[in-house]
């Protein structure tokens, strides 16, 4: 009797593992956009094979909730960059968000967006393959976007088809960076297990233990420390400094909307000039000004941030009066139980418009 009570058991702890989780295996074609004059000639479209691992979350988890239950997706594959010679080839591996956009009887639509890493089997260098202008790391962050319609034939099958881009990028971390972007058409089939079910009772519940949303205007300090080499490749990594303060507001549960002043000094351009000897060294011209807007979708303890900004004076080798970010931040404390004294520590790429020049580690208190 107690052999079969944990037979059943197993059983069913079995049952209920599988019926949060999908298999997904996907074709893409697609091309290597030359962003550059000199890019290396693509010679072929691009061919991606993936394979990906679905995970339906349910309404047990705050977070979840507030985003009307969305899929998590992890994603791995081997894609073709168009220039196997010079560019080679790449893997990669990304995890991904997936929400849906409407639902009709067997149809729906979803938008999946992902960060993760990609290597590079081929990268810059000097003296064998100096005509690769495009990466100068194996490893890169790799950002997913797709939008892709569902067709079920079947209780637990879906065909799909849709579109997205895939980029590449070393966040200006080493030269040259100036980055892949594969849009591309997509095709796959979908193997979808039961998703679990949780009663409204337990979501009613999480949701009730809240604290009142808090929308008064919090002030922030944050610091932050940046690498980026200068003109030359695979020279030294010279550092970037930072310091912001600002207000931010709470405009939802899930959405934080910031206003910052920031001063930063990058010490790599300084380096370039002094070692090259030609110009007049002026601290003050190798600092910038700026003021930005931030924008973060909050996860709890997790927070996507995107920001714009304008630099406020000239400086040495500005390529644009345009600042932006992209990164996330890590708090100490959950953001949707507590809202005073935060503390938290983020990853932001920063870029001239589009061009990201530095990857930076960010320190953070908001009062």
């Amino acid at each position: 009797m107690k052999a079969l009570l944990l037979t059943l058991q197993i059983f069913c702890g079995t049952l209920v593992f599988a019926q949060q989780y999908a298999l997904e295996l996907n074709y893409q074609f697609g091309t290597n956009i030359p962003i550059h004059p000199k890019y290396p000639t693509i010679e072929d479209y691009s061919h991606t094979g993936e394979i990906t691992l679905l995970q339906h979350t349910q309404a047990n988890k705050i977070w979840t909730i507030l985003y009307g239950q969305p899929t998590v997706a992890y994603s791995f594959a081997y894609q073709t960059l168009g220039n196997e010679a010079i560019l080679g080839n790449a893997f990669y591996f990304v995890p991904s968000l997936e929400f849906e956009a409407f639902k009709l009887k067997r149809l729906d639509m979803r938008v999946r967006i992902g960060w993760g890493g990609g290597i590079m089997t081929k990268r810059h260098d000097s003296f064998y393959n100096k005509e690769n202008i495009v990466i100068g790391s194996n490893l890169n962050a790799c950002v997913s976007l797709r939008a892709l319609f569902r067709y079920r034939i079947l209780d637990a099958i879906h065909l799909q088809i849709g579109g997205g881009i895939t980029h590449y990028s070393n966040g200006g971390l080493t030269n040259p960076n100036l980055g892949i972007n594969i849009p591309f058409a997509q095709v796959g089939i979908q193997y979808s297990f039961q998703k679990p079910v949780v009663s409204d009772s337990l979501s009613k519940q999480l949701i009730a233990e809240l604290p009142s949303l808090n929308q008064s205007f919090r002030p922030f300090v944050q610091i932050g420390l940046g690498l980026t080499e200068t003109a030359s490749t695979r020279g030294p990594k010279h550092p970037i400094y930072s310091i912001a303060f600002g207000v931010s507001r709470l405009m939802a549960r899930i959405s934080k909307l910031s206003l910052s002043v920031e001063y930063l000094y990058n010490t790599s351009p300084y380096a370039f000039d002094r070692q090259n000897g030609a110009v007049k060294l002026t601290h003050l011209n190798y600092a910038r000004f700026s003021i930005s807007a931030t924008h973060e979708f909050l996860f709890g303890h997790w927070g996507l941030v995107t920001g714009i900004g304008v630099y406020m004076n000239k400086h040495k080798y500005q390529r644009s009066i345009i600042l932006s970010r992209i990164g996330f931040n890590f708090y100490l404390q959950n953001y949707f139980k507590k809202f005073k004294h935060q503390l938290w520590l983020g990853c932001h790429v920063r870029a001239y418009a589009g061009e990201a020049e530095f990857v930076e580690v960010i320190l953070g208190y908001n009062w």
